[in-house]
């Protein structure tokens, strides 16, 4: 009776020496259990293949993956644990072999990546060894094949050479081809190309989404190169496991070329106190886009002043900009063909200046010195008045002249005043030396040659008899009479 006994026991220890950790490969969701040997296939030089490996736990105890090792005692560089992709097992510093106290639970599951990453013709292979409770051994093989060859210009790119841009213009772009092509008997894979992610440099083209390349065909590479700043600029092109320096200079564009401008200028007359207008012409059509600029000047023909404020554009400054259109023979100011512009209040020269690209004109306007200008003339009778004025009676009369004198010289005014029948009236003309007066209103004044003159006038008798009035001015450049004033 002892030797059934005997047998259950032989039995059971026979049991727990069973593998209960198996390996599988997953491809495209589908689970495969593993042979001895894994095939990673073809692959072309300078590509890699990744293989998803799984360990799955069918006994009834959790068991610790202790052991990975891939290549040996002799390490291979074309096979490896991809740590990025399987980090549980590169914890810390990768070394090999790879251990670790990784726990596997009764039907649970333990994926790694293994990579294969041939480096020159020919099929290598390795071995992979894993304890999880039972051993397991693999040997991995692949073959290395011819890769991709980079063509520029129908020309074979040497591993490592310079992809040379030259001078490209800022804001610009140049686009070097490079060819991805297989000149092999069987479909080739493309190998990873990572985006440039920094300087100039960015990659199009249809070797970004390929990821075969048929026997005797291509898939493109656009390379290109858009400086946004002058001066050199570098980056490294990577193609699977060659890489390919780039460099590239940026330059100032060359300024655009437009046809020599003219100024035209239109005004009611050469005088002070006149609205004009500037409009830009060109020589021919223009052949380029760009901006111009019209600058304003000013130089006063008047003893002791500098400048007029009043002459400007129609903005208050003295620059205006304008643009040209290609196809264009006239500038635009803000899409108006002209602008407008004050030839102030003194006497003196306008300078305009245009500036278009490399291009100059310039004309002048010359205002010359003029007897004062009346612009407004109006009386009143019996005008109140503060008691503290000398003059102030309840029966006078009040004139206000409004004008401009460009020399700023008045030095004189006559008034003259008349009644209902056009006499005279009694002083007859009153002659007023103004030239002080008028100095010190002018050097105060930031209007430059406006002036408004206020003359009160005491009346003796019946103000009703004043009528009418006339004021003279006599400045620098002769005398001017008014109107006659009527209350």
């Amino acid at each position: 009776m002892s030797r059934p006994a005997l047998l259950c026991v032989l039995l059971a220890s026979a049991a727990s020496s069973f593998a209960q950790v198996t390996l599988s490969t997953v491809q495209g969701g589908v689970v495969t259990r593993a042979g001895q040997v894994y095939n990673f296939g073809s692959v072309a030089l300078g590509s890699v293949a990744d293989v998803d490996f799984r360990l799955t736990n069918t006994g009834p105890n959790a068991v610790y993956l202790t052991y990975l090792n891939v290549n040996g005692a002799t390490p291979s560089p074309y096979f490896s644990v991809v740590c990025a992709l399987s980090p549980d097992l590169c914890a810390g510093t990768p070394s090999t072999p790879q251990t670790g106290t990784l726990l596997i639970n009764p039907t649970g599951t333990l994926d790694f990546t293994v990579q294969f990453e041939p480096l020159q013709v020919g099929s290598p292979n390795a071995p992979m060894n894993i304890t999880a409770g039972n051993s397991i051994s693999v040997i991995l093989t692949g073959e290395g094949e011819p890769g991709l060859t980079v063509l520029r210009n129908n020309q074979p790119l040497g591993a490592g050479e310079t992809v040379t841009f030259g001078n490209v213009q800022v804001g610009s772009s140049q686009t070097i081809a490079l060819m991805l092509t297989n000149q092999t008997s069987a479909p080739l894979s493309v190998p990873t190309i990572p985006a440039l992610t920094t300087g100039p440099f960015t990659l199009a083209g249809s070797a970004l989404t390929a990821t075969t390349v048929a026997a005797g065909a291509s898939a493109e590479l656009d390379v290109i190169f858009t400086p946004t700043a002058t001066g050199s600029a570098q980056a490294t092109l990577t193609i699977g496991l060659l890489t390919y320096p780039l460099q590239g200079s940026g330059v100032s564009p060359p300024p655009p070329v437009f046809p020599a401008p003219a100024i035209q200028l239109t005004v009611p007359a050469t005088a002070s106190a006149q609205q004009g207008s500037l409009s830009i012409t060109l020589a021919s059509a223009s052949v380029s886009a760009g901006p111009g600029m019209v600058a304003l000047t000013f130089q006063s023909a008047v003893s002791g002043v500098t400048d007029d404020p009043t002459v400007t554009f129609a903005d208050g400054t003295r620059s205006a900009a304008f643009t040209v259109a290609v196809g264009a023979a006239a500038g635009q100011f803000s899409g108006n063909p002209s602008v407008s512009f004050g030839t102030g209040t003194t006497a003196g020269t306008l300078t305009f200046t245009v500036t278009l690209g490399t291009n100059t004109a310039q004309t002048t306007l010359v205002v010359p010195a003029a007897v004062v200008a009346i612009d407004t003339a109006v009386a009143a009778r019996d005008v109140a008045c503060a008691p503290s004025i000398v003059y102030c009676t309840t029966t006078n009369v009040e004139l206000q002249v409004n004008g401009w004198d460009n020399t700023r010289s008045v030095s004189q005014v006559v008034f003259t005043f008349f009644d209902s029948s056009g006499d005279t009236l009694a002083p007859g003309a009153i002659t007023v030396a103004a030239a002080t007066a008028f100095e010190q209103y002018f050097a105060a004044s930031d209007l430059a040659g406006v002036f408004g003159l206020h003359a009160f006038f005491p009346v003796t008798g019946d103000s009703d008899q004043v009528v009418a009035a006339l004021v003279q001015l006599t400045n620098s450049a002769g005398t001017v009479e008014s109107a006659k004033i009527t209350f």
